[in-house]
């Protein structure tokens, strides 16, 4: 299976690097044309089936992407969805590091071992995100499945496959509007073919 995870488009929060949580902010127009170009480059690349995170910008990125695609629909996924960020949702990340510093250094530096106040524990999100992934796996054999998600969801899921420890969670690069490839099943095994990727997918998706 050919796992291609995209980042929502860009919101009016996320320049203010304000947590939105599940608050239902809409694209602007940077993330529409985010989502635009991504519908352009994966144009030509067969896609079987499109998850996405429940949250609306996620849900809106998916549904532009696969625009023209009569044969598919976007199919909410709740195990992708972004972080319960608890009494940090409506702060900047800013006013978390002064307010709550301790639990925003171990966010960032020991992911493994922190729970957001109010809210979800990384570990556990880890968890959800790469259940619900294993679930595809079994469903969509040898087809290429796209996955509309949130930044930090998206990177638990590559460092998983990776095997690389929760703790470097932000030693992964995941904008808005961009693309990861993680192909299961190659010659030399699972391997990452794409991180935070602007560009045509067709040379990357084409063998």
């Amino acid at each position: 299976m050919d796992l291609l995870l995209v980042r929502h488009g860009q919101t009016d929060w996320n320049p203010q690097q304000k947590i939105m949580g599940p608050h239902p902010i809409p694209l602007n127009q940077t993330g529409i044309q985010q989502a635009q170009n991504l519908r352009d480059w994966l144009k030509g690349v067969p896609i079987h089936a499109v998850y996405s995170s429940p949250m609306a910008r996620a849900v809106e990125t998916a549904s532009i992407i696969i625009e023209g695609r009569k044969n598919l629909q976007v199919m909410p996924e709740k195990g992708v969805a972004e972080i319960d960020y608890g009494k940090w949702i409506g702060m900047t990340f800013g006013d978390v590091e002064k307010k709550y510093n301790k639990e925003y250094y171990d966010y960032r530096f020991r992911a493994s071992t922190v729970k957001v106040p109010g809210g979800e524990a990384v570990v556990d999100v880890q968890k959800r995100c790469v259940a619900a992934i294993e679930k595809m796996r079994a469903n969509h054999v040898g087809e290429k499945v796209l996955v509309v998600s949130h930044a930090d969801v998206l990177k638990a899921i590559i460092i998983h496959y990776l095997g690389v420890s929760l703790d470097h969670l932000q030693c992964v690069g995941s904008d808005n509007g961009s693309l990861a490839v993680y192909r299961f099943g190659t010659d030399w095994g699972d391997r990452l073919m794409a991180l935070n990727y602007f560009g045509d997918m067709r040379k990357i998706l084409s063998w």
